[in-house]
């Protein structure tokens, strides 16, 4: 017998159009990873039947749960999730193009598939109705650009064969590279922050996964969007109190980060992503001393929206070559 080795893994994925329902002229992209806990599980349900014996009862089914995280290493052509987790955006200029992704309710959903095409009979898992509940994104002094996305989904099969064996691969569709931490520059209230050592950023969509009806199936009849919390962390070299005293005084602030390959310009090999918090609150965190080494000063912060210029509590612009089409469907 030939085990499934994690190696040989692949995900794609497509936008969905009808709610759980898989893209019946699909245009699935392969989505490279680093890791995944995508699954589905469903409980039995203990009986409370007393039946004159200390034996148990036939338990009873319980809903199904598809949930789960696919972590990556950012790179400027997932503009197809960013869209799914953020909800809208815009595109302008012509090949390379700018695209604006801004807070709005999100799109229908995605289809998901894991492949284990190593085994002796290869087997695809599918999960339909699939959207994203959170991103979070971690930005460091060095290393990959770390993001996760934590979906929910609908339902679930396992099937002969892929429902789109020609989805584009990443390697003929991202020309550029993954971002890192040295291709990253930081803003804060419109000035460099140069003294930043790590940036981490959680967009929550707060899903209501508790939509199921009698129907017999056991599978969520939908996944409602829910309010927006954008909150984060941001760690620096502790030489003044500037920052420590906005968060004392509850001063307004932005942060801005910037990751660019090459110019910028969004053409192949110079993809750039832009992310916006306009408004924002820290949290005031005293600076601690962990022993003789150098001080941080460790910041939380949320992020909100009252008149910000780009009308998000979050707000990303990507320059690549991908077409709007590309994004969306």
């Amino acid at each position: 017998m030939t085990q499934a080795k994690g190696s040989n893994a692949k995900i794609i994925y497509d936008a969905e159009f009808t709610f759980k329902t898989t893209n019946p002229a699909p245009d699935a992209h392969v989505l490279p990873f680093t890791s995944e806990t995508l699954r589905m599980s469903r409980n039995l349900l203990d009986s409370a039947t007393l039946r004159g014996s200390r034996n148990p009862a036939k338990p009873a089914r319980g809903n199904q749960e598809i949930a789960g995280d696919i972590s990556v290493e950012l790179d400027p052509y997932m503009g197809k999730l960013l869209y799914h987790a953020l909800g809208t955006f815009t595109t302008s200029g012509s090949s390379p193009y700018s695209h604006t992704f801004t807070i709005a309710d999100l799109p229908t959903g995605l289809t998901i598939e894991k492949q284990f095409t190593d085994l002796a009979t290869p087997e695809y898992f599918v999960y339909n109705g699939c959207k994203i509940n959170s991103m979070r994104m971690a930005v460091k002094s060095e290393g990959f650009v770390e993001t996760t996305f934590s979906f929910m989904g609908a339902t679930h099969t396992v099937t002969a064969a892929s429902f789109d064996p020609d989805a584009t691969d990443y390697t003929t569709e991202a020309v550029g590279s993954v971002f890192d931490g040295f291709e990253a520059t930081i803003k804060e209230g419109g000035a460099s922050l140069g003294i930043a050592t790590s940036f981490d950023i959680t967009m929550e969509n707060n899903l209501d996964g508790s939509v199921f009806v009698i129907d017999g199936t056991g599978t969520r009849y939908s996944l409602p969007n829910g309010m927006v919390k954008v909150s984060g962390t941001i760690t620096a070299l502790f030489e003044n109190d500037t920052m420590y005293n906005k968060a004392l005084n509850n001063a307004e602030t932005s942060l801005q980060v910037t990751l660019t390959h090459g110019a910028g310009t969004g053409a192949a090999d110079n993809e750039k992503l832009d992310i916006f918090i306009d408004e924002l609150l820290f949290s005031p965190q005293s600076p601690t001393v962990g022993g003789p080494a150098g001080v941080m000063v460790e910041l939380p912060f949320t992020g909100y929206y009252r008149d910000g210029v780009r009308g998000s509590a979050l707000s990303m612009i990507l320059w690549n070559t991908q077409t709007a089409a590309n994004i969306q469907g």
